[in-house]
C-alpha cells in the first residue's frame, strides 16, 4: 500500500556541535509530533542522528509539517533538506515509531534525500504524477530562494513577522525605530514569500 512519506536530514551536520545538534533536533521533532499528532501515522523519529523519517495521513500534512519545521528553525542555525515521497511500505506500520519498516517507498525517499544532498537541493518530491512532481519541484525552489537569502541576523526578524506581528511591535522587540522595521519588512520580501507557500498549497488543491 502506498503511504505519504516524509524524510529529512540536517544539512552540513557535521559543522555543528553533536550534542548541541542532538538536543535542539530532538526537541523540535517532539514538538512537531505533539503538534501534529492527528496528521501523523507513524511519528516522525530520528534516525541517524542527524536525520528522521515519519508517515503522515497526505502530502497536505507533509506540506505543513515542512512549513512549520522550517519556520521554527528560523530560531536555529541548522537547516534541514527535505524528501516528500508518496510510495509502497510492505511491512505493518508502526504507529509509536517509524522504524522497523520496509518497502520502496521509504527506499526511494532515502535516495532521493542523498539526490538532494549531491545537487545542493533542498526539496526532492517524487511518487505522483509527473506533472505534479514538476510543479512542486519548481514552487518549492521558488520558496527556497526567498527562505534562504535571509541571513542569520535577519532570521529572527522574519520569525517575528511570520507569527504575524506588525512591524511597529516588531521594531519594539528589537529595539529599533519604526520606520526601520517597516523598510526590513519589504526588503526580506515577506510578502512574496507567502505568495510562494499560497502557491504550494494550491497545487495540492
Amino acid at each position: 500500500m502506498n503511504y505519504q512519506i516524509i524524510m529529512a536530514d540536517v544539512i552540513n551536520s557535521s559543522t555543528f556541535s553533536g550534542s548541541a545538534l542532538m538536543k535542539d533536533f530532538k526537541k523540535l521533532i517532539e514538538k512537531a509530533n505533539k503538534l501534529f499528532e492527528k496528521q501523523i501515522i507513524s511519528p516522525l523519529t530520528i534516525t541517524l542522528g542527524d536525520e528522521f523519517q515519519g508517515v503522515v495521513k497526505d502530502l497536505n500534512s507533509a506540506v505543513e509539517l515542512v512549513f512549520y519545521l522550517d519556520q521554527e528553525l528560523l530560531k536555529s542555525e541548522f537547516q534541514l533538506r527535505y524528501a516528500l515521497q508518496l510510495g509502497e511500505i510492505e511491512t505493518p506500520i508502526n504507529k509509536n515509531i517509524a522504524y522497523g519498516m520496509l518497502g520502496n517507498g521509504l527506499t526511494m525517499a532515502r535516495e532521493n534525500l542523498q539526490y538532494g544532498k549531491e545537487e545542493n537541493k533542498r526539496f526532492s518530491v517524487s511518487g505522483y504524477d509527473d506533472l505534479l512532481n514538476e510543479k512542486l519541484d519548481k514552487a518549492f525552489m521558488l520558496y527556497d530562494f526567498f527562505y534562504m537569502s535571509w541571513s542569520e541576523k535577519e532570521k529572527s526578524i522574519v520569525y517575528q513577522f511570520l507569527l504575524g506581528k506588525e512591524y511597529k511591535k516588531v521594531a519594539e522587540i528589537f529595539q529599533k525605530d519604526n520606520s526601520t522595521m517597516w523598510r526590513k519588512e519589504k526588503s526580506l520580501n515577506l510578502k512574496e514569500f507567502k505568495i510562494a507557500k499560497q502557491l504550494i498549497k494550491l497545487l495540492l488543491k
